[in-house]
């Protein structure tokens, strides 16, 4: 006799299926503390709910990276997590004898696959006949974006024979592929195609999901044809699409980028580096990958691409300087009548938001080492890494001098500030200062302490 009520196991059920994958498993291992028949009941039902999602992933397994956002936030066809359960329910009714087949499934081969193909027709089925049963809040995408819709994804589940025997192989045509290699993706889009005219470039969308760098899917999209590396061809077939999210996507970045103000703490200049990485990513890619010309659209997207982040980058590059110079600031000193130097300011903060607004652009700025090759910066932040280790080297190694000659009154605050400069020196990547400053500073500590303790034990000597 059940411990539970119907009414009760609905309710249990329903938060079961409703629960994510990683509060599910945290549920399972947390109701085998409990003892008693409703225990045992809810832990049967957590066991069925994840064995029957295992073999959701094993028959649909192509599919799943469609059913979550890419991480790059780059445009891509993907499609709301709950149609997925949805689906599989309604394709898994009346199959339960094969379901089993299902279990254990580590190769591409064998008889799970029957069962696997036969749940995807029935999924696409489902999606054409009665799509308002799975996915109810349907809305009609905007004009160019992604063409998330039911009859997509019954697409997509017609494709997933192919699919289970294509991601396998994607490293493959990610990196070099052979002529061989480049024939079997060739034939597997002119497979695709046969299905349905948009079947090509659905199945890069099912590959695209498995890539976590868009820049590099630019190699598969140009080797699905002989001429597709062509911008005149690529331009004017389904395959072009995807040169036109990425170019989109580089447009959203380089309006963050310009957006972004140098003194923004450091998560957000974090935000800012890789907005400028993801976007160096893709126009080197389209380089080596495609050929564009400058006059095409394409071209146009590509080098205004270009002239805006080199002129945020040169402009980053000119903020650090004035912020490394605010931070550890210089001032006048009298040396004898009117004659006057710069030397470090001694008194300056020893911490504060002018030292960390220094630290996050100077963080940013090494980071963007390989971006600023892309850009035409390189030379530029060449420039800027001489200049500061020069000036933060000097800063140091003169109030290291100042400490040594008993100028100043209280030591402390100005190594504060030395290893302020030493910190400066190795966020910009300029080690070997950053060594000769700690030494020095180190030896001023030793001598001080030696000091000190002579000093103090001459009364006890005494």
């Amino acid at each position: 006799m059940s411990s539970l009520s119907a009414a009760h196991r609905a309710a249990l059920e329903a938060i079961v299926q409703a629960s994510p994958d990683a509060a599910l498993a945290q549920l399972g291992a947390a109701v085998t503390a409990f003892r008693g028949d409703k225990a045992a009941e809810l832990a049967t039902l957590v066991t069925q709910e994840a064995r029957d999602r295992a073999r959701r992933d094993t028959a649909f397994g192509p599919l799943l990276p469609l059913f979550r956002p890419r991480v790059d936030g780059a445009p891509a066809l993907t499609f709301p997590p709950a149609v997925l359960a949805r689906v599989w329910r309604e394709a898994r009714k009346g199959e339960e004898a094969f379901l089993g087949l299902l279990d254990g499934a580590v190769t591409t081969d064998g008889e799970w696959t029957l069962a696997a193909d036969r749940l995807c027709a029935r999924a696409a089925a489902v999606l054409r006949d009665r799509p308002r049963d799975v996915w109810p809040d349907h809305v009609k995408p905007e004009e160019g974006a992604p063409p998330v819709a039911p009859a997509e994804l019954a697409g997509c589940f017609d494709l997933i024979p192919l699919a289970r025997t294509a991601v396998p192989r994607l490293p493959v045509w990610l990196e070099r592929p052979d002529d061989n290699q480049l024939a079997g993706l060739r034939l597997l889009i002119q497979d695709c195609l046969e299905l349905s005219p948009d079947g090509g470039r659905r199945m890069v969308d099912i590959l695209f999901a498995h890539v976590a760098d868009a820049d590099r899917m630019l190699r598969v999209v140009t080797r699905t044809s002989r001429l597709a590396d062509t911008e005149v061809i690529l331009s004017h077939s389904e395959m072009g699409i995807f040169v036109e999210r990425l170019l989109a996507s580089v447009q959203t970045r380089v309006q963050r980028i310009a957006a972004a103000r140098p003194s923004q703490n450091e998560a957000a200049m974090t935000g800012v580096v890789e907005d400028v990485t993801w976007c160096a990513g893709v126009l080197a890619e389209m380089d080596m990958s495609l050929q564009v010309r400058p006059d095409s659209p394409w071209g146009r997207s590509a080098r205004m691409a270009r002239v805006q982040v080199a002129g945020q980058m040169s402009g980053l590059m000119k903020s650090t300087s004035v912020a490394v110079h605010a931070a550890l600031p210089m001032k006048r000193q009298v040396i004898a009548g009117r004659m006057t130097r710069l030397s470090p300011w001694l008194e300056a903060p020893g911490q504060g938001e002018p030292i960390e607004a220094a630290a996050a652009l100077l963080a940013a700025v090494a980071a963007l080492r390989g971006a600023a090759t892309v850009f035409g910066c390189e030379a530029d932040r060449m420039a800027l890494k001489t200049e500061l280790t020069d000036y933060l080297s000097t800063w140091a190694n003169e109030a290291l001098d100042s400490v040594a000659d008993g100028d100043v009154a209280d030591p402390d605050p100005v190594l504060r500030l030395v290893g302020v400069a030493a910190r400066f020196l190795t966020l910009i990547e300029a080690l070997e200062a950053a060594r000769a400053v700690r030494r020095r500073a180190a030896s001023a500590e030793t001598a001080r302490a030696t000091n000190s303790g002579a000093w103090g034990a001459s009364p006890v000597d005494a």
